[in-house]
């Protein structure tokens, strides 16, 4: 697992990598610049205040074998206090590696604080631009042990991880082994679930699952209308197998306003997702916490609708070559 909080001086607090994240697109794109990260740990940053590297959150690498979450990482020449979480983390990697031969690029595991999301409570409107993040400040950790030693430094923080926002949720599906998927639960409006029952593929979901589980699948993007897009329109390549047809069609379509997307701190992120699976050659993968709907009026198939885009997660696939025969 990776360390996901930093203390980012350019946001004045500890930060979630998804807030650094959501922070950076929502610049103007000829202005990007990247954050200058410190550790997370007050009392590791009042004594040394060590610098710490964003990887990942300032671009949005395609879906590929080798899955690339945004994290932080130590630098090398900006050593922590011993009592820091961060060093605890390092330890464990040298633990795996007895040799000592890490190179600066090396990941290293996260304490339980940030590692495994324990309670999903999804959103039920967008955080608008200028709205503080709920989930950054403080971070979302309810602590079992209160008490720290030595003047408040901070250990391994024990205790149940909450989150609002998908994203971070499906990365921590996403780096889960098979097995760890069907052992671990976690809390979503009053019911667990093991992370093995928490997404299924839109031709698997039935009613009866409907609003209860996160649905994903692959997607195709187009903008409408063509001359002067109003909305986005993400239809999913497969359709909802186990609900009955409306219209003669069993389609699932997401619509998101294009008004919506640049009122809200998430907008210009899934914006430029939506931008680069619009290449040729591209499509996206979606997952989404919703309701799924038949569509109004004469239309066929089905809506997916989406309460907050907190809920929504977009990742940008690029089509592997035709194998030659």
């Amino acid at each position: 697992m990776e360390i996901l909080e930093a203390y980012c001086e350019e946001l004045g607090g500890v930060v979630e990598i998804y807030e650094a994240q959501e922070e950076y697109f929502a610049q103007p794109a000829a202005n990007r610049h990247r954050f200058k990260f410190r550790c997370s740990d007050a009392a590791c940053r009042a004594a040394k205040n060590p610098l710490v590297v964003g990887v990942n959150y300032d671009k949005n690498a395609e879906e590929s074998d080798k899955y690339q979450q945004p994290h932080f990482k130590s630098h090398t020449n900006h050593p922590h206090i011993d009592r820091c979480v961060w060093v605890v983390s390092d330890a464990g990697k040298r633990e795996e590696n007895p040799s000592g031969n890490e190179r600066d690029d090396v990941r290293h595991p996260r304490p339980k604080a940030t590692n495994v999301v324990d309670v999903f409570e999804p959103r039920h409107s967008d955080t608008l631009l200028g709205a503080a993040s709920a989930d950054a400040r403080p971070p979302a950790v309810v602590s079992n042990d209160a008490s720290q030693e030595d003047g408040g430094q901070a250990g391994i923080r024990s205790g149940t991880t909450t989150t609002s926002r998908l994203e971070k949720l499906i990365d921590c599906w996403s780096n889960m082994e098979l097995d760890a998927r069907r052992h671990h639960r976690i809390a979503i409006n009053g019911r667990t679930l093991t992370y093995h029952q928490l997404c299924l593929r839109i031709i698997t979901i039935s009613e009866e699952e409907n609003g209860s589980r996160v649905v994903y699948g692959g997607a195709r993007v187009r903008a409408w209308p063509e001359d002067k897009p109003t909305h986005y329109y993400m239809n999913f390549i497969d359709g909802c197998d186990r609900f009955p047809e409306v219209g003669g069609e069993k389609s699932l379509t997401i619509s998101l306003p294009i008004k919506r997307l640049k009122q809200s701190r998430r907008g210009a992120l899934l914006t430029d997702r939506i931008e680069q699976a619009s290449q040729p050659n591209h499509y996206l993968k979606i997952y989404a916490w919703g309701d799924i709907t038949a569509r109004s009026g004469n239309k066929k198939g089905y809506e997916l609708e989406v309460a907050a885009l907190d809920n929504l997660v977009l990742k940008v696939v690029k089509k592997k070559p035709a194998e030659r025969k």
